[in-house]
């Protein structure tokens, strides 16, 4: 502030103005790196953002790019007799459930034990002290009846505390005498969780006093039932391990069908999530890669070729052939999946409806995987992101098998001990695991993988967005990242520089003020000096 204060003290210049304007052109090396780096920044962001939409867009492919998890059953059951309206069975599928068709036989319901006792007047009615034996299945539990707990109520609780798996509850049957009752029920349906209760008593003088004594007022009993010709009991009413996917859940005695189908609501729905958020990463790309002519204006990530790569990516994959189906449809657009202009899809609800009625099993490996043997022997187990899609032929040579892509005759070990193998490393049935039941030597059919639009999107976003897989958009947000750190460098560097730099710019000028200001007082002691002499000589005269 001392030197500001001299500024253009003695030379009247705007010295202060000066230094200014030399400070800001100084600084523009620095104003060009700091718009570097915004630059830098939003496509930072962009690809951040990017890299979160593609992850939520993996999130909606992972619930169709496999067959069970495309598929959805619905199961109904309908009663033989069109008269009859009780509820026979209801039930519930998961995605392992496939279509058919049962007939069943519900003979009776499983159910659980009952017991009751004799009648009191009250709840705090005293009973006698004894032991109380709880027998649930295979497992007893004594109860002890003293003077802590010998009222009904006390009872009630102390059953009920027992661990077994019962519950005792108070019943009033309205009798003017002794009205209450405990009844114990079991939690558990079938024979196995049956229960009985005994009594002892404890002596009092000569006789014995009985504490509490219970009569079976229903039995313990099994679910009997008759599927497709098969006798079947079971413990509970909920029957989840006859039926594959099925939970089959018993009501009522009485016969019917039960009809597994594929529920097109449900997979045109997953469909049309796809389509959905496909059509929201094609707009946002289609956003970020603009050009509006009339005003030179770009998206952030303008002729970035990782960006363009993606769009054209996901253009091919919707639009190129589905290998390794079997079916009349081979291109989604077959199934009334169309490409708009933009790149973004339509959906005509009727031709996909026409569709997955027509060959749901077609429909379902356009979009997801799936793989199928023709022999016997051999049963397809799974897949690697490795393995490329297609039929392999396989055969045994000297007990090892090897496998072969079709239409080639060039057959390569597989690797693997036992009886489970995979496709070698380096081949296309790279990963591609599979079981043979024996190694005779000989042909064994072929195996065929199908990789639909789902799989095939969900194999690029995983390549997209995994970390570790170091895919093109992590090395986008790595490359920025490390770019704005060296810009920051940069940038605190240069300051560093015009803080020195405007220090010297500030000193000169101060000493040039200092300087003049010295040259003023010389230029005043000569003239005062001056007018002294020529004052001298004009007195003279």
């Amino acid at each position: 502030m001392a030197e500001n204060a001299i500024f253009g003290i003695n030379s009247n210049l705007d010295t202060g103005g000066i230094i200014d304007n030399l400070i800001t052109l100084q600084r523009q090396p620095i104003t060009i790196v700091e718009a570097k780096r915004a630059l830098e920044e939003a496509k930072l962001l962009s690809f951040r953002d990017l890299k979160d939409r593609l992850q939520n867009f993996k999130s909606v492919v992972n619930t169709l790019n496999t067959e069970s998890r495309f598929l959805s059953t619905q199961g109904e059951f309908s009663n033989n007799s069109s008269t009859d309206t009780n509820n026979v069975a209801s039930l519930t599928t998961s995605s392992s459930a496939t279509s058919g068709t049962f007939s069943l036989v519900v003979n009776n319901l499983a159910r659980e034990s009952k017991l009751l006792s004799t009648g009191f007047a009250s709840t705090s009615t005293e009973i006698g002290q004894g032991t109380l034996s709880i027998t649930v299945g295979t497992e007893t539990t004594n109860i002890t009846i003293d003077e802590t707990n010998n009222t009904v109520d006390g009872l009630r609780l102390a059953i009920n505390n027992s661990g077994l798996n019962i519950n005792a509850n108070f019943l009033n049957d309205g009798s003017d005498t002794d009205p209450v009752k405990l009844i114990i029920s079991g939690t558990q349906t079938g024979v196995e969780n049956a229960i009985s209760v005994s009594v002892t008593n404890v002596l009092f003088g000569f006789g014995q006093e009985s504490p509490v004594s219970f009569t079976e007022t229903q039995s313990a009993q099994n679910a009997s039932f008759v599927l497709d010709g098969v006798a079947v009991t079971k413990a509970n009413n909920t029957v989840t391990d006859v039926i594959t996917g099925t939970t089959l859940q018993l009501e009522s005695a009485g016969s019917g069908l039960i009809t597994l189908s594929p529920d097109a609501d449900s997979i045109k729905e997953k469909i049309q999530n796809y389509v959905d958020g496909f059509n929201e990463i094609m707009t946002h790309l289609n956003s970020e890669l603009s050009l509006t002519e009339s005003s030179g204006e770009t998206g952030v990530l303008f002729a970035n070729f990782t960006v363009q790569n993606l769009q054209q990516t996901l253009r091919e994959t919707i639009t190129d052939q589905v290998l390794g189906v079997t079916g009349d449809f081979n291109y989604i657009s077959q199934i009334g999946i169309k490409t708009q202009s933009d790149g973004t899809l339509t959906v005509d609800d009727g031709a996909l409806s026409t569709a997955i009625a027509s060959n749901i099993g077609n429909v379902t490996q356009l979009f997801s995987s799936s793989g199928s043997a023709t022999n016997s022997a051999v049963t397809f187990v799974g897949f690697t992101d490795n393995t490329d899609p297609g039929t392999y032929n396989i055969k045994v040579t000297n007990g090892v098998p090897q496998l072969a892509a079709s239409g080639t005759s060039t057959f390569t070990d597989a690797v693997g001990n036992g009886n489970f193998y995979a496709g070698a490393t380096g081949t296309d049935a790279e990963g591609l695991n599979f079981r043979i039941g024996n190694l005779n030597d000989g042909d064994y059919g072929s195996l065929t993988l199908t990789v639909g639009v789902a799989q095939i999107t969900n194999r690029i976003l995983a390549n997209l967005t995994d970390a570790s897989l170091e895919g093109p958009v992590e090395a986008e947000i790595d490359s920025a990242t490390d770019t704005i750190a060296d810009f920051d460098e940069t940038i605190t560097d240069l300051e560093e520089r015009l803080v020195l730099f405007e220090s010297n710019i500030r000193s000169r000028f101060t000493n040039l003020e200092v300087v003049l200001g010295r040259l003023n007082s010389q230029r005043d002691a000569f003239d005062s000096s001056i007018a002294g002499i020529q004052s001298l000589f004009q007195g003279r005269s």
